[in-house]
């Protein structure tokens, strides 16, 4: 009798182990995003935007971590984008024309366009203006990109 107890005891303790490890994998913050972790969502965060899609299928844009904002709590973006000076975070962060409105951060990156929704943990990147104003219009915004001259 006490050896089926002992048999049944550890079946339930190893059923236990499997859902913590389970539920650390797939919730706790430094191993959700990890490649190795086997219950890693490949599939971008989600937010209010729709995504479409990658470049390379074709699509209209891509979407990739962000990093413009990425020591700044989500809640708080918008705040600390107010606060801090424009013609600093632009050259800081690469961008050569911006505009942005109380939702969105638009400007230009290079040879590439982004659309940042305050508080979102990803950015969309188009390879052409007219596709990012597309989108931009199809969120309801109209966001002009200005050079950091119009930030002083």
């Amino acid at each position: 009798m006490r050896f089926i107890f002992s048999i049944i005891k550890n079946f339930i303790a190893i059923i236990a182990i499997i859902v913590i490890v389970f539920f650390a994998l797939k919730y706790a913050p430094f191993l959700k995003d990890q490649q190795w972790n086997p219950v890693h969502n490949n599939e971008p965060p989600t937010s209010n935007m729709q995504t479409e899609g990658d470049l390379t299928g074709g699509q209209r844009y891509s979407v990739e971590d962000n990093d413009i904002l990425k020591n700044v709590p989500r809640s708080q973006a918008k705040n600390v984008f107010d606060w801090i000076d424009k013609k600093e975070f632009m050259s800081v962060s690469g961008i050569g024309r911006m505009g942005y409105s109380d939702k969105y951060l638009a400007g230009q990156r290079g040879d590439e366009f982004i659309i940042y929704k305050f508080g979102s943990d990803s950015i969309r990147v188009y390879k052409t203006e007219i596709e990012m104003e597309q989108d931009l219009n199809q969120l309801g915004e109209h966001i002009e990109l200005q050079p950091p001259s119009n930030y002083e």
